[in-house]
């Protein structure tokens, strides 16, 4: 499965992103109580905001896009662990 988050917006209104690819041993032992944590149904519609960053966060075949604000919890963990493993599979 692909996980990736890609950020974008922000003051200099750049973007940035990271994104792994997990084995399917892997995704059930590391990835998937993380992603099943996230609310991917029940997200609010969004208000963007001058100046804020936006947040393209993908899980297979799952998607959504969030403010920075919306970003915590369970959101905040996913976007955390993908920049991390995304860190350790690039170097």
């Amino acid at each position: 499965m692909r996980i990736s988050v890609r950020r974008t917006g922000g003051f200099a209104g750049l973007s940035t992103g990271w994104a792994v690819e997990v084995g399917a041993d892997e995704l059930e032992r590391d990835w998937q109580d993380a992603i099943e944590a996230c609310p991917w149904e029940e997200t609010a519609d969004r208000q963007d905001q001058p100046d804020r960053y936006l947040y393209d966060i993908r899980a297979g075949e799952r998607r959504v896009t969030l403010t920075e604000q919306q970003v915590t919890g369970p959101w905040l963990s996913l976007v955390d662990m993908t920049r991390r493993a995304a860190a350790q599979q690039s170097g």
